[in-house]
């Protein structure tokens, strides 16, 4: 439960800064869309590229991840309002409170993900603990996409401040449980940057199956020209069946298992750009795409502490995770922005694509799935 409550309050940074922040640049500080989008592109480039450098440092020096977590923490929670604040500086100031904001979550994220190994003493522990980050995640997406819609009569200086304490004092309950939990030296692997662990397939599989649903998510904010307000209610219903895919009762019990149940799942979200092609049903096609994220997310995490052997594979799972998603940032801000890109002429084209991404990444975990060099469960 402790490792629950911290990852909400690190998902509350995460999610405002993926959601709260665009809205207020583009509606509160006047700055254009492309720019806005620009800057969302560059934290989380800086934050991947951090992922890694944390991991691969924490899997030499493991006895530095309790000074990493707090010190990056406290960074974190304080150099998020400025990311906004500092929207009237200038782009550089912009830049430079985005970057240390990136950098600083960077080193509370990759110890706290680690934990889930270290936790994690059986299959059903694993899927327990997986349940409460869908859970966490949900509730800070929630409370974002909250803000959005009422930070119309909220000061925004005090909400941006309360933020980041708030997600600071939740994140720290974080300091016990790695103190109790120590990490290890890694000793597996290459020794280099390569996953010790993490079999190839399972991580290309899960990035393109990540990076499909979640373009997929931010594109229909575009479909038809959607407006903040529509799109705020869009965002809710997806969030909503995301945290809602947690309460699915799944057994794992092999990392075999596992990869099945997550290959069938990249299969069947391969149908859901069709939901949003037909106007019948484009109202529950967001339901079953936060559905399919929330459960593809629960799965891949649940695996990925089953075979990850320390923090650098955490690291280099969140790195290319980070940088893919990076991408889809424009999207959303043109959406919030009230920018269409995505119109009901071009969008049938970004729908195979996506189609076709779930179902390489569903083959993937099948082929994945007959190493045998995966680790026992």
């Amino acid at each position: 439960m402790t490792y629950c409550v911290a990852h909400t309050g690190k998902s509350l940074l995460w999610a405002a800064s993926d959601l709260l922040t665009l809205y207020i640049l583009v509606s509160r500080y006047s700055v254009t869309p492309v720019p806005a989008g620009g800057l969302f592109l560059t934290g989380p480039t800086a934050s991947a590229l951090a992922d890694l450098g944390v991991g691969l440092w924490l899997g030499r020096r493991p006895g530095d991840a309790v000074r990493m977590a707090s010190v990056g923490l406290v960074l974190a929670g304080m150099t998020f309002p400025l990311t906004m604040l500092s929207a009237p500086l200038g782009p550089i100031a912009m830049l430079a409170a985005t970057l240390l904001f990136r950098v600083g979550y960077a080193g509370c994220d990759v110890p706290h993900n680690a934990l889930m190994s270290r936790l994690a003493g059986d299959p059903a522990r694993v899927t327990f603990l997986s349940r409460g980050r869908t859970i966490g995640t949900g509730l800070a997406s929630v409370v974002a996409v909250g803000w959005i819609g009422g930070t119309g009569g909220i000061p925004v200086t005090p909400l941006l401040w309360t933020i980041g304490a708030t997600a600071t004092l939740l994140g720290l309950v974080m300091v016990p449980l790695l103190r109790a939990f120590p990490m290890i030296a890694e000793n597996g692997g290459t020794g280099g940057w390569l996953p010790a662990g993490l079999p190839w397939r399972f991580l290309i599989a899960s990035v393109i199956g990540i990076v499909a649903l979640g373009a997929l998510g931010k594109a229909m904010l575009h479909l038809s020209g959607t407006a903040s307000g529509d799109g705020t209610a869009l965002l809710t219903a997806l969030i909503l069946a995301r945290t809602a895919s947690a309460f699915v009762p799944l057994r794992i019990s092999s990392t075999s298992r596992g990869l099945l149940l997550l290959a069938m799942t990249f299969a069947v979200s391969a149908t859901i750009p069709v939901l949003f092609l037909d106007i019948d049903l484009r109202s529950v096609a967001p339901l079953a795409l936060g559905f399919a994220m929330g459960l593809s997310n629960l799965i891949g995490w649940t695996l990925l502490s089953m075979l990850a052997q320390g923090a650098r594979d955490y690291g280099l799972y969140t790195t290319a995770s980070k940088l893919a998603l990076g991408v889809a940032g424009l999207a959303l801000a043109g959406g919030l922005g009230g920018s269409p890109v995505f119109t009901t002429v071009s969008f049938p084209l970004f729908a195979v694509g996506v189609a076709s991404a779930c179902g390489i990444a569903a083959l993937l975990c099948l082929t994945c799935r007959r190493r045998r060099d995966l680790h026992p469960a």
